[in-house]
């Protein structure tokens, strides 16, 4: 199996507080991986350091082996919030402009999506709605031609119909048989239908890597399940 991610013995700490510990794990060079956790067990650090902003204090990441720094940006498309998206512009203004600063981006892709989503490209970014915010982010990352895509809790805050769009969308425009994409979320009955591959980190340190049908299989439980457990 081919990897674009490699991390060896990470570790991070803030303020003398250990929020990955000694993390090495492998990820496959394409399909739809869950990020899934506790609160506090470290899954927003893990994609930060995996998109290159910020470092491990100790350890080695590399994608498709490329040590992971601020300039990783050409392998790496990374979805926090409404990170990115500039509230003077229209919305084909931010696809131009993102057709501008990323050489991979797919103009025609991104006005796919956001013709799918019936989101009106003239209307100014601070005019739409939160799950709207959201969507156009998400679309914008599934228009770049990159290996690795991250999302950092994309479905938290919005309601059941947007996040069924949203997850929609992942299914219809993410090109999982070429591209890894990585997901947190709260919202593991959700997202747990569609994964290839489930991360679970508790307390900063990797609890389970699995393929999602074999997670099923051999353990016989859900995701959520599994979780609630580990919690206890």
């Amino acid at each position: 199996m081919q990897h674009v991610v490699n991390i060896s013995g990470a570790t991070k700490r803030f303020h003398n507080q250990t929020v990955i510990q000694s993390l090495s794990l492998s990820l496959p060079s394409h399909g739809f991986i869950g990020l899934v956790g506790p609160n506090g067990s470290g899954k927003t650090t893990f994609l930060r350091l995996l998109a290159g902003l910020i470092r491990p204090d100790e350890g080695q990441i590399q994608i498709n082996g490329h040590t992971v720094s601020r300039r990783i940006n050409h392998q790496v498309a990374y979805v926090a919030g409404d990170q990115g998206l500039y509230d003077f512009y229209t919305v084909q203004e931010m696809l131009h402009y993102a057709a501008k600063v990323y050489p991979d981006f797919q103009p025609s892709k991104a006005t796919e999506i956001i013709q799918s989503l019936k989101i009106n490209d003239h209307t100014k970014i601070k005019h739409l709605s939160k799950g709207q915010h959201t969507s156009l982010n998400i679309a914008i990352s599934l228009s770049r031609q990159v290996p690795l895509i991250l999302m950092d809790e994309p479905l938290a805050g919005l309601d059941p119909v947007v996040r069924e769009d949203i997850l929609k969308m992942f299914v219809a425009f993410a090109e999982v048989e070429k591209q890894t994409l990585i997901v947190s979320s709260h919202e593991v009955s959700e997202i747990e239908p569609y994964l290839d591959y489930v991360i679970f980190l508790n307390q900063g340190q990797l609890h389970l890597f699995a393929s999602a049908e074999e997670l099923r299989e051999t353990k016989g439980q859900s995701m959520l399940h599994m979780m609630k457990e580990v919690a206890r």
